[in-house]
C-alpha cells in the first residue's frame, strides 16, 4: 500500500510503503528499497514524482545494488523507466579501457533502440574525465516489481552484449545465482544477436520449463515461437534425476501455452532449446532423447552447450 502526503499547493511531503517511510533529498526523487515493493501496484503510484529503486537504505544511506534506475508512473498500468550508468576513467580497472566499454554500451543501446525499439538512447556525455550514458523504456505493467524485474534484465542484458561484442571473459562463475547470470549476460545477447525477436526472461513461478521464450520470423513471414531451458554446468547422462526434472520441463514447456507481452495473445512454443553453460556428457542428449516417445517432441528439441555459445556467430545445434 502506498500512501501519500501532500500540502494545500500539491507539494508531496511524504511516502510510505507498506507503513515505511521512503527517503527523499528534493522531493522529487523518493529512493524505493526492493524490500518493500512487493506486489504494489503501478496505479498506486503518484504521478508527479519519480522512484529511485536501491537495494536498501541505512541510517539514511542510500545502498544501491546495480546503476540507478527510476520508475515514474505516466498513466495506468504504465511506467517509464529511467536508467542512468555513469562512472570516472579515474576508478577504472577493468579489462578493456572504459572508454571503449561505454562506447559498446552506447552503440548496443541505439541498435537496440532501432531492431527492438524497447528501450531509447536519451544522451550520452563524456567530459573526458566522467562518461554518462542515459536510455529509458517504457513498460505496461500492473505491478511494479514487474517493472523492476524487467529493468534489471534489461541493463544486465546490455552489459553482456558489451562483453560479448569487446570479447571479455563471459564464462566466469557469478556468485550464488551463476545460472542467472549467465541467462541475462549471455544467453539473451546471444539470442538477440542472432536474430531472435521477442526476447523474454521468464525465470521464477510460472515458468513452466521455459527460463526464456523467445521468436523468429519464418520463411513464410511468421512468428515461430521457441522456449529456452538454461543450466550452469555440465548435465551428464548418468544423472537420471537431473535428466527427469530436464524431461519434466520439456514436457510442460511444450503442452502449457504462455502469454507472450510482445503479441499480447496466448502462445505456445514450437521448438525448445536446452542451453547449458558447460558440457553434455555421458551420452546425456542420447538419453534424454530415449525417453521421449514423442517423436515430434524429440524433433523439436535442440541441445545447446557452452562451446557453440562462445562461437556464436557461427552457431550449430543438435538435435534428437
Amino acid at each position: 500500500m502506498v500512501e501519500v502526503d501532500g500540502d494545500e499547493f500539491g507539494e508531496i511531503r511524504s511516502i510510505r510503503v507498506d507503513g515505511e517511510p521512503l527517503h527523499s533529498d528534493d522531493g522529487e526523487i523518493w529512493y524505493l528499497p526492493k524490500g518493500l515493493i512487493g506486489d504494489t501496484p503501478v496505479n498506486q503510484l503518484p504521478e508527479t514524482v519519480s522512484f529511485e529503486v536501491c537495494d536498501r537504505v541505512e541510517d539514511s544511506t542510500i545502498i544501491m545494488d546495480t546503476i540507478p534506475i527510476r520508475l515514474r508512473k505516466i498513466g495506468d498500468d504504465r511506467l517509464r523507466i529511467e536508467f542512468e550508468d555513469s562512472g570516472t576513467r579515474k576508478y577504472w580497472d577493468g579489462a578493456v579501457g572504459f572508454k571503449a566499454y561505454m562506447d559498446t554500451k552506447r552503440d548496443i543501446v541505439e541498435e537496440r533502440a532501432t531492431q527492438v525499439g524497447d528501450i531509447l538512447l536519451e544522451g550520452y556525455e563524456d567530459d573526458g574525465a566522467w562518461i554518462r550514458l542515459l536510455y529509458a523504456a517504457e513498460l505496461d505493467v500492473v505491478k511494479i516489481s514487474t517493472a523492476v524485474e524487467l529493468a534489471v534484465q534489461i541493463v544486465q542484458e546490455i552489459e553482456g552484449a558489451a562483453e560479448i561484442r569487446l570479447g571479455v571473459e563471459l564464462w566466469a562463475p557469478k556468485e550464488a545465482e551463476s545460472e542467472k547470470e549467465f541467462t541475462l549476460r549471455t544467453v539473451l545477447p546471444i539470442l538477440r544477436k542472432l536474430g531472435f525477436q521477442n526476447v523474454k526472461y521468464n525465470h521464477g513461478k510460472g515458468e513452466f520449463g521455459r527460463d526464456i521464450t523467445f521468436a523468429r520470423i519464418t520463411e513464410f513471414q511468421d512468428l515461430e515461437f521457441w522456449g529456452a531451458q538454461v543450466k550452469f554446468g555440465d548435465v551428464a547422462g548418468g544423472a537420471n534425476a537431473e535428466i527427469d526434472v530436464i524431461l519434466a520441463q520439456v514436457d510442460n514447456a511444450l503442452k502449457m501455452p504462455f502469454y507472450d507481452l510482445y503479441t499480447k495473445q496466448q502462445q505456445r512454443i514450437s521448438k525448445l532449446a536446452v542451453i547449458i553453460s558447460g558440457k553434455f556428457t555421458d551420452n546425456a542428449i542420447e538419453k534424454i532423447c530415449e525417453k521421449i516417445e514423442s517423436h515430434a517432441v524429440r524433433n523439436n528439441i535442440v541441445f545447446i552447450d557452452g562451446e557453440k555459445l562462445e562461437h556464436s556467430a557461427k552457431i550449430s545445434t543438435d538435435s534428437c
